[in-house]
């Protein structure tokens, strides 16, 4: 293979990664602003980001939810190390909390869906909970595993430092700590209890898309000229 093919696929999987860490990025403020507009209503209608499978952006919800999980199921799926096994579990995951939705607003005024009505809402609530804290937990340990491996980088002169990207995706860990701790502080004691799940679950995955969003985008290999491009591609590891 060239490599001008190798640039070619190297900005392809660069420019996917982006996508999806922008996908994370929008998708809370997507989704309560949409639903905002489409209803005009409160802004705060719902209680969680899952809820919002059950209103006019629903579409938006699974879509995004599939299209991240489909992605980080093959992102690395012909790999036999620690990325391959995160990513795949984190995908899969992702694809279980839209697929198999929580339970219904308004003391179940909302008409149960065909999967609710042959397994049961109860069962289909339990994976979805458990497939998005399986979720948040395998994001945060890839971020986590990030920042070890660009630390372990040489400094480059076209490029910010290996210490700079350590921290960054350890902030991005522990914004999603951050979130688990809240919500579990807050499903103990009461406090803002009506909200913890979308503020928990809103700063886990923002700090996910932040985290693939910087991952994916490096101006340098995306944008520069093919043979600045090029030689930048020939010491860059994906």
């Amino acid at each position: 293979m060239s490599m001008d093919d190798n640039l070619l696929y190297l900005r392809s999987y660069l420019l996917m990664r982006a996508v999806i860490g922008l996908v994370g990025v929008a998708l809370p403020f997507g989704l309560v602003l949409g639903d905002w507009a489409l209803e005009h209503g409160t802004l705060l209608a719902k209680g969680s980001l899952s809820a919002y499978y059950y209103s006019g952006m629903h579409d938006v919800f699974v879509g995004s939810l599939c299209v991240t999980g489909l992605f980080l199921v093959t992102y690395k799926v012909f790999e036999h190390n620690l990325d391959n096994v995160l990513s795949g579990v984190a995908g899969v995951a992702a694809l279980g909390v839209a697929l198999f939705p929580t339970n219904r607003p308004g003391g179940g005024t909302v008409e149960l869906t065909p999967l609710q009505r042959e397994l049961g809402e109860r069962t289909v609530a339990t994976v979805h909970y458990t497939s998005a804290a399986v979720f948040i937990v395998a994001l945060g340990v890839m971020s986590l595993y990030f920042g070890i491996r660009e630390g372990r980088k040489d400094d480059r002169p076209d490029a910010l430092p290996p210490r700079f990207w350590r921290r960054f995706h350890w902030t991005c860990t522990a914004g999603i700590a951050a979130a688990i701790a809240f919500i579990a502080l807050s499903q103990v004691t009461g406090w803002l209890v009506a909200y913890s799940l979308i503020v928990g679950e809103t700063l886990a995955v923002l700090s996910f898309g932040a985290s693939w969003l910087m991952k994916g985008l490096e101006l340098r290999v995306l944008l520069a000229p093919k043979r600045s491009a090029m030689a930048v591609a020939g010491r860059s590891q994906p």
